[in-house]
């Protein structure tokens, strides 16, 4: 039998990045603790008789608001979730010799690494699928609670499905980022340790570095070239992203943006950029044959 018709099959090897995925206990946890968050968020909601007159008063602006708010919480913990997951799931192959034994076995380095990005990908989808179906589950029983029925739900304007779907795509890119650099900072550090703590520091360092260039420019009383790093920082134009897509600008962000005006197609081609970047130093390392841990 050739050494050829021996080899893992891709897909196999995608269902068992998914076995080794679903048997890490820091997995469950991390589900559970989303499922804390969205508690408290609903009762902090619950809680406001602001956003229910508003429900009452303009149902369009009060579905923004939700979305604005549910929509953070969903960016914030995917992103955390799949940079620790995805780090986990490639860098620990590393630190603990097993890719050896998988490359032994007739793994094809770029299978390999594909593999686990796709396994990556689909627990993203899951993940947003999923958390769509709760939040308006939540929603709609808290709607129904406050005005006896959806009744509110049929003012909300058809602008808002068109925006609801413009956020589920940037969610869908800011997934891919965070799987893109997961996979990086594993190739870069051939070990867990690193990974981890590369990938984790990556979006708060980026963002908290906006507010020392805009510090920068009060304090030399110059706004070039200060104000204008952030027109090319990927954290920066992800948190402006969606709200340049919408022809209404309704989406408000939580974090850094750029401090001069960028606009959408700017936006798209720095995130494209940098996912381009970091997909080439993953496969880059992915398939260097320097494996000597």
């Amino acid at each position: 039998m050739s050494t050829a018709a021996v080899r893992p099959r891709f897909f196999g090897t995608v269902r068992g990045e998914a076995i080794k995925v679903t048997r890490q206990l820091s997995f469950w946890l991390m589900i559970v603790a989303g499922g804390v968050v969205i508690g408290v968020i609903t009762l902090a909601v619950t809680s406001s008789q602001g956003i229910q007159d508003q429900l009452r008063s303009n149902p369009t602006a009060w579905a923004y608001g939700a979305r604005d708010v549910f929509g953070t919480v969903f960016q914030i913990g995917s992103g955390i979730f799949l940079l620790i997951v995805g780090s986990r799931l490639i860098g620990m192959e590393y630190s603990s010799g097993t890719i050896r034994i998988l490359y032994a076995r007739g793994t094809g380095r770029l299978q390999l690494l594909l593999a686990k990005m796709l396994t990556l990908a689909v627990i993203g989808v899951i993940a947003l699928a999923a958390y769509v179906l709760v939040v308006g589950v939540i929603v709609g029983l808290l709607i129904t609670s406050w005005v006896g029925g959806l009744d509110p739900v049929q003012h909300i304007s058809s602008e808002f499905c068109s925006d609801l779907g413009r956020w589920a795509l940037v969610q869908g890119m800011s997934m891919g980022i965070a799987i893109l650099l997961a996979a990086a900072a594993a190739g870069i550090g051939r070990g867990l340790a690193f990974a981890m703590a590369a990938s984790m520091a990556f979006f708060p360092a980026d963002n908290f570095s906006v507010i020392l260039e805009l510090l920068a420019a009060r304090a030399t009383r110059h706004d070039h070239p200060w104000l204008d790093i952030s027109q090319y920082q990927l954290g920066a134009n992800l948190n402006v992203v969606l709200n340049l897509m919408e022809p209404g600008h309704h989406a408000r962000a939580a974090f850094a943006t750029p401090l001069t005006p960028v606009d959408l197609t700017h936006a798209l081609v720095v995130i494209g950029v940098f996912a381009a970047s970091l997909a080439a130093i993953a496969i880059f390392r992915a398939v260097r044959p320097d494996v000597l841990e």
